[in-house]
């Protein structure tokens, strides 16, 4: 049924895309001062929100439109900002094939339907004007094929760390005219107000998608271990902390599995949990490969990686990139329940150490909250 339901929405998207081209081609529709931006419009939380409301805020004459779902549970935190544009909408298909800039999170966030106009456009089959701008959703640390220039090809590529970026132009095949180290938008709203609250938060496994039965995997073993350990929740009883444990979008469609027998570890849906806000209100972040943690430290904040299946990671989800956990990390890097439990004690306690604060400091060169204006005039270049 899923698979009836996705050839669908491919169809109508195809005929739809179809006919707006045709549409905009006769009566010449001209949206080149128009800057349309997304995440996966469905959201509002992430590099694109906040490179958003900086524009709306500073520059009031960039006609910038934003598209969302009406459905999203962001949508009415954005609405009131006068230039919301309904995904799936004419209007957006419109803006999609007609508008100037193009700017997007995700690869194609900004179109009706990413999966299929990202293969369009590698394709080179898809036609619109718009210069295509990439903010990104986390730094990138593995080579990730999908966005390189050979796949899709972006006229502006932003960063978050030199790192990063030095990675990015040596290896994505992209020159100095495109890739950009600015910092994320995101990060100029990152300043921690931390509660009493651990957050648990890793990543998707490609591999998950192919097994038939999510409750047999290793990845729900291993986590619904964490939220129900008789040691934790004593140690979180103890300090009168919570830990919230938030998977990865991907991973959320699987939410309703997780449980817990106690009431100071808190299962968080995608629905009614911020990402950003979890990030500021915690005090320590446990992760596992999920570049979530560069958000995390460059707070300044203890981060631990939880790593029980590296092997399996590196060669079925990502190789390993210029970022080596247990050499360039910003916590301690374990493999075992125990060992986790341990580490979270000693991170309560004890905060980020000087050790690892030397890295994050060489890591980000950027910490003044200009990164919003450094990506809007890279843009208003183009």
């Amino acid at each position: 049924m899923k698979k009836i339901i996705k050839i669908k929405d491919i169809l109508i998207s195809l005929i739809k895309y179809t006919y707006y081209y045709i549409y905009s081609v006769i009566f010449k529709i001209n949206n080149s001062n128009t800057w349309l931006i997304s995440e996966r419009g469905n959201d509002a939380r992430d590099n694109s929100y906040h490179l958003y409301m900086y524009i709306k805020k500073n520059h009031p004459e960039i006609d910038i439109r934003y598209v969302i779902k009406k459905e999203s549970s962001d949508f009415l935190k954005i609405n009131d900002t006068g230039s919301i544009i309904e995904y799936g909408s004419k209007e957006h298909y419109l803006l999609f094939l007609t508008a100037g800039k193009l700017i997007s999170t995700h690869i194609m966030g900004y179109s009706p339907n990413m999966s299929l106009f990202w293969r369009l456009d590698k394709l080179k089959l898809l036609k619109i004007k718009g210069k295509k701008i990439f903010l990104q959703h986390g730094i990138t640390q593995n080579y990730i094929e999908i966005m390189t220039s050979k796949v899709s090809k972006m006229d502006l590529f932003i960063c978050g760390a030199k790192p990063e970026y030095d990675f990015i132009l040596n290896n994505f095949g992209y020159d100095k005219n495109i890739v950009k180290y600015t910092g994320f938008s995101r990060y100029d709203n990152l300043v921690s107000n931390e509660k009493n609250q651990i957050l648990l938060m890793p990543t998707f496994r490609k591999w998950l998608n192919y097994e038939s039965n999510f409750i047999d995997s290793d990845y729900y073993e291993k986590y619904n271990e964490i939220l129900n350990n008789e040691k934790l929740d004593k140690m979180l009883e103890e300090r009168k902390m919570k830990l919230i444990f938030y998977p990865h979008y991907e991973i959320q469609k699987n939410i309703h599995l997780f449980n817990t027998k106690f009431k100071n570890i808190i299962i968080a849906d995608f629905k009614n949990y911020d990402v950003q806000k979890l990030l500021i209100e915690s005090k320590v972040l446990i992760t596992d490969y999920s570049s979530v943690f560069f958000d995390f430290a460059y707070m300044k904040k203890p981060v631990i990686y939880y790593q029980f299946d590296i092997d399996r990671f590196r060669k079925n989800h990502y190789d390993e990139g210029y970022f080596k956990y247990d050499k360039d990390g910003f916590g301690p890097v374990v493999n075992n329940l125990n060992s986790l439990v341990l580490e979270i004690g000693n991170s309560i306690d004890k905060g980020v150490s000087d050790f690892y604060l030397k890295k994050i400091n060489n890591f980000f060169e950027f910490d003044d909250k200009n990164n919003s204006k450094r990506i809007f005039e890279e843009i208003n270049k183009l």
